[in-house]
């Protein structure tokens, strides 16, 4: 007798039918024994012609039907279902190898390769046709066969794509890649965009080949299909990204097997105005995009942002005069004055404005402007003399002196199109780091690294797992750079979020560039079209929602925690022992306080009926009540808690249609009789309340949903003071004491005239900023 456990219950479609059979499938068999008794069960002959494949009963999974094999039939499951076929070896050998060669072409050759076509995604058919030894008869045809129609060339590139992924590429003839090579680079619209595809799929599994002899073809690859050859395919629009999506694996995975300056070069070729404008149009704007090709598209924004890697790495000091020239980015000497309004962001290039900030004042004149003179190191002798009293700046461990100081030369460029392009905004940003600090390069140069962590830059390979892709990289003109054009609008962020959270020490300076950090990554996720989307998204983004989204991922971590973490799990499960008894008080607590319920009889409601468990919980009370508010009552019942045995709920209760919802009605059943009380709750809170209390006196196991989330919350809140306990953070068990009263203040004593004049000559203190 077969273990139980091993029978699998299913269901079998008959041979050229859709007529079913239940079906007890033993897995202790052999597949060609269950084959034999199936077809013996459906009155078929038994002989090797007929096979199973299991048809995929899932609507939301589209993967194509799959034959059974020696090492798949054992995972047949329950409600499973399989189909009466024709077996693969039984296909190879009647109806694709006799006539895949047909001449002139016969119906026979037709039915070969649309038996083919269904086939080639099987994996099982996969490995008989190279356990065959078959495999090479479709590859010769393939490299050999000059005249294929459409659908034939479909099959076999398909099939030849299915061996390269399965690890079938030994004894391979170099032809095969020549003529692969030849479709990609001759491909035209006149070619169906499948064939294309999967050409470019077996170029990819050949370029992932680790076998050291595949290396000429990986070079003869690289060589022959240039990128100019692949572009053009990204601008097809009628094959569903599918076409796409192998263009940009094929480019990224050439990319990446290229070194030096070769890899360089085509990563400048990717980088060309045009390439980019055809990625935003054809696959980033119509949207739709799936995760695979969200990673390829993330992973060619990589290479593209790596062609910063040298500037960030090389490092220029502001003592180079022949690199670089500090007074470019130091105000004018004139009377300049700090802005105490935000200016908004500055969309428009002012490439006629001169350097001098009274040319930038005189640009808008409606805007008003406080006065503080800052001026530069330069010019601070020739300032001397001004009426215009100035305040004193802070000296700090931040300062900096530009004998020493390096920062790269991404900085000094981004600091440059931040000048040039967005004047108002840099001045603004200059004024306030010297007024704050560090200043401004040393700011810039902490502000280029926090971008260049976020987007990878210099990360090679690139993850291999992110999908933190930015349509801006690829929907850019090359005067306004993406990642300068992020930079000038970072640091105005970093003006605003400075004010937001009132940094004025140089002590906060670390917090707040955390906090820049998270608004620009909280930014940038949500993938803004353009620079205008991406300034909007900035100006929204204020740092009130910073902290809730601190607060958000800070919850979610505790709530994984409490979840998942197996030691905590444990003590949980302590903890809603321990609690459970609290519930039940809780709950028989509010039985012996009673409460008022409409008096139901038959099918109606008629006065009030006050019902109370005694306190030795033995008894339940029942009273008409006559006057409600003088809590006039006549005890009319007293039923015995032994004598419930049956506690019914909602749709369960005859009076449930008497009821606003059915979840306010429940019964209490004496003794297995049709003697029962009804209950109409006031809410859904109190009838979860006095049914959780009734099974309890019952002993059912049965509990409200109002009960476990309770239960949940009280053990929540003792596993978070226990990991407050594991934290070394200390509660006190008693409150603090309560300070004594202030005395009064005391009116101040006049002075004399000589402290008068003394105090009037006193210098004025700083006043803090």
């Amino acid at each position: 007798m077969a273990n139980v456990s091993n029978i699998a219950k299913i269901s079998v479609e008959k041979h050229d039918s859709k007529e079913q059979i239940l079906y007890d499938l033993d897995k202790n068999k052999s597949l060609c024994d269950i084959v034999k008794d199936i077809c013996k069960t459906c009155g078929l002959p038994i002989s090797a012609v007929y096979g199973l494949k299991l048809i995929q009963t899932n609507v939301n999974d589209p993967t194509i039907d799959t034959y059974l094999s020696e090492k798949t039939y054992k995972n047949i499951k329950h409600n499973d279902c399989i189909k009466i076929v024709f077996s693969i070896d039984y296909l190879l050998k009647n109806r694709i190898i006799p006539h895949i060669n047909d001449q002139p072409p016969s119906l026979e050759r037709a039915i070969c390769y649309e038996d083919l076509m269904k086939l080639a995604h099987d994996p099982v058919f996969i490995e008989e046709l190279v356990d065959n030894e078959n495999h090479s008869i479709l590859i010769k045809t393939y490299v050999e066969e000059e005249h294929l129609e459409e659908k034939e060339l479909l099959a076999l590139l398909i099939t030849i794509c299915h061996l390269f992924l399965k690890g079938y590429y030994k004894d391979i003839p170099e032809e095969l890649l020549e003529k692969t090579i030849n479709i990609v680079r001759n491909g035209s619209n006149d070619l169906v965009s499948d064939h294309i595809q999967y050409a470019l799929a077996i170029l990819h599994k050949i370029l992932m080949i680790k076998d050291p002899e595949f290396i000429a073809w990986k070079e003869r690859i690289i060589k022959d299909i240039p990128i100019t050859c692949l572009i053009p395919y990204i601008r097809l629009t009628d094959c569903k990204n599918k076409l796409q999506y192998g263009v940009l694996l094929l480019i990224n995975t050439i990319i990446r097997l290229c070194k030096g300056d070769q890899k360089k070069q085509l990563i400048k070729e990717m980088n060309l105005n045009q390439n980019r404008e055809d990625i935003y149009k054809y696959i980033i704007a119509p949207g739709g995009l799936d995760k695979s090709m969200e990673h390829e598209l993330y992973v060619i924004q990589t290479y593209i942002l790596s062609l910063y890697e040298e500037a960030l790495k090389s490092e220029v000091s502001l003592n180079d005069s022949s690199v670089f020239n500090k007074d470019e980015f130091e105000l004018p000497v004139d009377d300049v004055r700090r802005l105490t309004v935000l200016l908004d962001f500055d969309e428009v290039r002012q490439t006629s404005l001169s350097n001098s900030l009274e040319n930038l004042l005189t640009f808008q004149k409606a805007e008003r402007f406080s006065l503080a003179s800052i001026v530069s190191d330069k010019s601070q002798d020739s300032m001397k003399s001004s009426t215009i009293c100035t305040p004193k700046l802070r000296q700090s461990s931040f300062s900096f002196d530009y004998e020493n100081f390096t920062i790269n030369y991404l900085t000094l460029e981004a600091l440059r199109h931040y000048k040039n392009n967005h004047k108002k905004n840099f001045c603004q940003s200059q004024i306030e780091e010297r007024v704050y600090e560090p200043g401004i390069f040393v700011t810039s140069e902490k502000v280029v690294k926090l971008l260049a962590h976020l987007l990878d830059i210099g990360l090679d390979p690139p993850d291999s797992k992110s999908l933190f892709y930015q349509p801006i990289v690829f929907n850019t003109s090359p005067k306004n750079p993406f990642f300068f054009e992020l930079f000038s609008r970072s640091m105005w962020l970093l003006s605003r979020t400075r004010r937001e959270m009132k940094v004025s020490t140089i002590e906060d300076y670390p917090k707040l560039m955390r906090a820049l950090k998270k608004q620009i990554k909280m930014v940038l996720d949500k993938r803004p079209l353009n620079f205008k989307n991406l300034t909007n998204y900035m100006t929204e983004l204020n740092y009130g929602e910073v902290l809730k989204q601190w607060q958000k991922e800070k919850d979610t971590e505790l709530s994984n925690l409490l979840k998942n973490h197996p030691c905590i799990r444990q003590i949980k499960d302590n903890y809603m022992k321990n609690n459970e008894p609290y519930l039940h008080q809780n709950r028989l607590n509010v039985l012996k306080t009673g409460d008022y319920f409409p008096k139901v009889l038959d099918k109606k409601t008629s006065g009030l009926m006050f019902v109370q468990l005694n306190r030795n919980e033995r008894e339940l009370q029942i009273y008409d009540v006559t006057d409600k508010k003088t809590n006039e009552m006549e005890l009319k019942e007293i039923i015995k808690t032994a004598d419930i045995t049956h506690i019914a709920v909602g749709l369960n209760c005859k009076h449930a249609n008497l009821c606003k919802s059915s979840a306010l009605a429940f019964s209490i059943i004496i003794n297995y009789s049709e003697h029962q009380v009804n209950f109409i709750a006031e809410n859904e809170n109190m009838a979860a309340r006095w049914t959780d209390g009734f099974n309890i006196l019952t002993g059912n196991s049965r509990r409200s949903d109002q009960y476990n989330k309770e239960l949940e919350i009280l053990t929540e809140m003792d596993l978070k003071l226990q990991l407050i306990e594991l934290q070394h953070v200390s509660i006190p068990k008693n409150p603090p004491p309560v300070p004594d009263v202030p005395k009064p203040l005391l009116p101040p004593k006049p002075t004399s005239i000589n402290s008068r004049n003394k105090t009037a000559t006193r210098p004025a203190p700083d006043i803090p900023k």
